[in-house]
């Protein structure tokens, strides 16, 4: 991406927060329900923010197991997200960038772009839809490789909802995703080129039904084909049914929840895998004081290690959050993951992480947060001991916008 095109990305987010105050007071008495610091201009709409997180120290910036490095840390996100809706056609844009910024340990510093484009398309019984998504990051893929490597995503996805009686709807979607490291990217000696590099193409139909105006239950079925373009014997085809419930966001509960069954079918001499796979993130409001967020995921996932080409995903976490007295909250977190290893004899051995933590914050507004928090993290390995590692971490976080 050119020095031009993220100067007049980054022009795009500092003028939303110049003239955020002067329009939203002018739209004070608009009716509808807008997200905090929106703006609006007829039928388009602007929701700023700003983040600046995990201000802190990091005692162990490369997750080692011996000798960890530690650093003065903290990441700068500027976001925007536009829409606009005009009669039956309703488009979104959002963008997004992270400055990573550490201290000492120069090679971990960067930048994340991240943005989005959805047209939605309302024509009564049927409502189409197609986005596209891309990334242009040093994220970390998963809680298995701890490298911070540049890689470059991209995902194409359309679909459909055809309303074929009063609760009922046909649900049809397809989706095509890529993902390429860069040729120096490495882990552990290992290239992330040969490990990840490739497409992976899905298309999915099912059948939805409105339990409630506010839950719906859906069971849908799955193809997914994953490709690697240097790593071919890496190659899969799998299937799944995945009956889901859709919670709105102005009930108790909130999020999705989806439990089923995948057969993951893996070029020989790799073992299949067939077995209860689920993905949840459900958040519930309890008297009004008391917020839970709540994520599970059984899943099969890709390893960068040849010799144990993937690994089920197994575990979650859960956030609770209290107003302890006007502007002041307290929060408190735990999690665990397990990654199960399988190789070409079957089990592979099996890391576990463990997280926990809590912190407190202060509401300056309704679009304004502050909070402090502390944070410890383990990883045990069955495999090898450098893969485990120990980190402490104290930071701040300060939150204005929709985010």
């Amino acid at each position: 991406m050119t020095r031009r095109v993220w100067r007049q990305r980054m022009a795009l987010v500092l003028l939303s927060f110049a003239i955020a105050p002067a329009v939203v007071s002018a739209q004070q008495g608009e009716p509808e329900q807008l997200p905090p610091g929106a703006i609006v201009y007829g039928p388009l709409t602007l929701a700023p923010s700003l983040v600046i997180k995990d201000i802190g120290v990091d005692d162990n910036v490369f997750n080692e197991a011996v000798d960890p490095k530690s650093d003065f840390t903290l990441t700068l996100t500027p976001r925007t997200s536009v829409g606009f809706r005009a009669r039956r056609l309703r488009l979104t844009y959002v963008t997004a960038v992270d400055y990573v910024y550490y201290e000492t340990y120069a090679s971990e510093r960067g930048t994340n772009v991240t943005s989005e484009v959805r047209v939605d398309v309302d024509l009564g019984r049927l409502r189409p839809y197609a986005s596209l998504a891309g990334a242009n990051t040093r994220n970390r893929l998963n809680t298995e490789v701890d490298a911070r490597a540049r890689h470059h995503d991209q995902s194409y996805t359309a679909g459909l909802t055809l309303r074929v009686a009063s609760r009922t709807n046909v649900l049809l979607n397809a989706r095509r995703g890529r993902i390429e490291y860069q040729p120096d990217a490495t882990f552990r000696g290992i290239s992330l080129q040969d490990s990840f590099n490739g497409r992976m193409e899905r298309i999915e139909g099912g059948l939805g039904i409105d339990v409630t105006p506010i839950t719906t239950f859906s069971v849908v079925a799955q193809r997914e084909q994953q490709r690697f373009d240097l790593s071919p014997s890496r190659n899969s085809n799998s299937w799944r049914v995945s009956p889901t419930l859709t919670f709105s966001p102005t009930g108790l509960l909130t999020g999705t929840a989806s439990f089923g069954y995948r057969h993951f079918d893996a070029v020989d001499p790799l073992p299949d895998y067939s077995g209860f796979v689920a993905s949840a993130t459900i958040g519930a409001t309890i008297y009004g004081r008391h917020q839970v967020q709540a994520t599970y995921l059984r899943d099969v996932q890709y390893s960068y290690d040849p010799s144990t080409p993937y690994f089920v995903a197994n575990g979650g976490g859960v956030t609770w959050t209290t107003i302890v007295a006007g502007p002041f909250d307290v929060r408190g977190t735990v999690g665990r993951n397990l990654m199960q290893y399988r190789g070409e004899v079957g089990g592979a051995g099996t890391d576990t992480s463990t997280t926990y933590g809590g912190g407190i914050g202060y509401r300056f507004s309704e679009h304004a947060r502050l909070g402090v928090n502390a944070e410890w993290v383990e990883r045990n390995s069955a495999r090898s001991p450098d893969r485990e590692y120990r980190n402490r971490r104290i930071f701040a976080s300060l939150t204005w916008g929709s985010t």
